[in-house]
């Protein structure tokens, strides 16, 4: 058992996961004028799901040309404000990205580094008329500049075999304008990350002084057998009781150098995988 040095419950803010919404544009084929319209999907494992959104670009089929342009929606908005939609419309056309679009008017790709609130414009032209449509992503702003580097160390034996290892080289990395925030990116893979939410309550062990942090509900970008995708969460998310946490023992910790312990369990739609007590991220 920890023995703590603080003992001060606070309510743990929900931690920000990446979002993105959709400005869905007129369906595709029932138009009369030329029209694209993006759609977000999470990307692939091998991408940053934080940063990186995988887009569907949908042609009407009116679409003789179209380009996409990433940009801040801040920056976007102002400068529609500033000198209106037609010529943000020719903006995307002069400085974006063309779409090239095969037969069945469907078109892929993923788009990278957009931490915070970006907007995805994709302008469409008939050689006539002109539209614009657009889709909003809000990816994570993690510190990336200052990221701890170590290895995340795997308890359970089961997670061993469904990863294929029994650790990997991880980057602890802080969110850039939330201290609370942080996760381990790489912590089970390429494309894996946990991420934490450290609360105002600390403890001592044979290691030093650590802050106890939360592990919200998060889904592993990977299955096992035939039950989906391996979750996470923390003891006081798994019984519904913070108090597991905070007074009974179960909590994971963060020192000062940036290693971690962490209990937390691993589990699938159909039950549990067990309780890892505990997994570590070793700071180098």
């Amino acid at each position: 058992m920890k023995k703590y040095i603080i003992i001060l419950a606070t309510a743990v803010a929900a931690l920000s996961l990446a979002s993105c919404t959709e400005k869905l544009g007129t369906e595709p084929g029932n138009d009369t004028l030329p029209a694209v319209t993006p759609y977000n999907y999470a990307p692939t494992s091998e991408y940053d799901g934080d940063t990186d959104q995988r887009v569907r670009f949908v042609s009407n089929g009116k679409v003789t040309k179209a380009f996409y342009l990433v940009e801040k929606k801040a920056d976007k908005l102002a400068e529609i404000a500033s000198k209106g939609e037609d010529a943000y419309i020719e903006k995307v056309i002069s400085q974006g990205t063309e779409i090239s679009f095969p037969a069945d008017g469907v078109f892929e790709t993923t788009i990278t580094d957009m931490p915070g609130v970006y907007d995805i414009s994709v302008a469409a032209t008939d050689g006539t008329n002109k539209t614009l449509h657009a889709t909003t992503f809000e990816g994570i702003p993690w510190d990336a500049d200052n990221g701890i580097e170590g290895t995340y160390i795997i308890n359970r034996a089961n997670v061993k075999s469904i990863v294929g290892a029994s650790s990997f080289p991880a980057v602890l990395q802080r969110h850039a304008t939330d201290p609370t925030l942080y996760r381990i990116k790489g912590a089970l893979g390429p494309g894996s990350k946990i991420a934490f939410q450290t609360i105002d309550l600390q403890g001592t062990d044979d290691e030093g002084t650590y802050t106890f942090f939360r592990i919200p509900v998060q889904k592993l970008p990977f299955t096992y057998s035939t039950y989906g995708n391996v979750s996470i969460r923390d003891v006081g998310f798994w019984q519904g009781d913070d108090a597991y946490v905070t007074e009974n023992g179960y909590e994971s910790g963060i020192y000062a150098d940036g290693s971690c312990f962490l209990c937390l369990q691993y589990y699938v739609s159909a039950g549990s995988l067990g309780l890892a007590m505990y997994d570590y991220f070793v700071a180098d």
